[in-house]
């Protein structure tokens, strides 16, 4: 199984505003540099995936186990661009980087339940965002990545006839994007 990996991280100076009321710009700044290096390390050490490739917008951005892609696009735009430059690729992952919870056995679990014929596709826990998607490149459809992103995809796919799975896994379901998840992020880091 050939997986090409691919993480969007925007420069860490200018993550997590959502977060801005309670945490100061350089501890967010810290907080989404800590969080893209766990995601990559913990992907890297699952053995899942061929290649890890950071789409950034951020030219100085250089991650352990992983290489740089840049672009000044939106986000969509951008992944897309990334993975079309890779003619290689046979099976696409997407993942966001803000996974606090992620863990190698999870990850394994999400390859496992990967089907040639089907988009994974891992929301939010509040089934609003896609934390996650695995699927055959020679599948077309567009990225949808944004507000309401789950819906959107889920739409995607129905208008264009593609089969997907819902895969609920809460590590990868557990994001850090509002003041609430960052509370619980704390309690689950003291616990």
């Amino acid at each position: 199984m050939n997986v090409s990996a691919y993480i969007p991280i925007k420069k860490f100076s200018t993550s997590k505003k959502r977060l801005s009321n309670i945490i100061d710009y350089s501890e967010r700044e810290s907080l989404a540099a800590s969080m893209a290096k766990n995601t990559i390390d913990i992907l890297s050490k699952s053995k899942i995936c061929d290649s890890i490739t950071v789409v950034t917008n951020d030219q100085s951005l250089d991650l352990n186990n992983s290489k740089s892609y840049f672009s000044d696009l939106s986000l969509n735009q951008s992944l897309e661009e990334a993975i079309k430059s890779h003619a290689n690729n046979e099976i696409i992952l997407i993942m966001h980087a803000d996974l606090p919870r992620i863990n190698e056995f999870d990850l394994q679990i999400l390859a496992n339940s990967y089907s040639s014929k089907k988009v994974s596709i891992v929301s939010d826990l509040h089934k609003q965002g896609t934390n996650c998607l695995m699927f055959n490149a020679s599948i077309n459809f567009q990225l949808k990545f944004g507000l309401d992103s789950y819906n959107l995809f889920q739409h995607e796919f129905k208008y264009n006839d593609i089969n997907y799975q819902d895969i609920n896994i809460e590590s990868l379901q557990d994001d850090l994007d509002s003041e609430e998840d960052y509370f619980k992020l704390i309690k689950y880091i003291k616990s």
